[in-house]
């Protein structure tokens, strides 16, 4: 008897091209690295991943009652920030119900990106979370 394999639909290549991209960010973000630069496609500059540490202010962790964790990351001189977030580094999948993203935007006028998050972690944000921003050389 001949056993046969089926070829994997378009869904799960675009699904397992998807999973391999995600893997690798997250393996980015497990480096010691501050900053990461790239060269960018269609001629623009460079761009530069920097990091920033979080401020969390919850002094009891999973009591039910969150406080405000805020951070930001800064570009260099002669950089211009053109987008930024927030990024787990440490800590388990049970942590994702007890931290929320707030609000995340840029602040122009320092060349930077800002988070503002809910947390309920007892002040562990400031270990497992940084604040991205992308930088792109001028």
């Amino acid at each position: 008897m001949k056993f046969k394999i089926p070829h994997p639909s378009p869904a799960m290549a675009v699904a397992l091209v998807a999973l391999f991209i995600a893997l690798g960010g997250s393996a980015f973000a497990f480096s010691n690295n501050s900053s990461r630069t790239v060269d960018r496609a269609g001629g623009g500059g460079k761009l530069t991943v920097r990091f920033g540490k979080l401020i969390d202010s919850d002094s009891t962790a999973f009591d039910g009652s969150s406080s405000y964790a805020i951070g930001h990351a800064i570009c260099n001189k002669g950089e211009r920030v053109i987008s930024g977030g927030v990024r787990q580094v440490a800590g388990g999948a049970g942590m994702i119900p007890h931290i929320s993203l707030v609000e995340s935007g840029p602040i122009p006028k320092k060349r930077g990106w800002y988070i503002s998050m809910n947390s309920d972690l007892g002040g562990a944000a400031r270990k497992d979370f940084l604040a991205v921003g992308n930088c792109e050389r001028k």
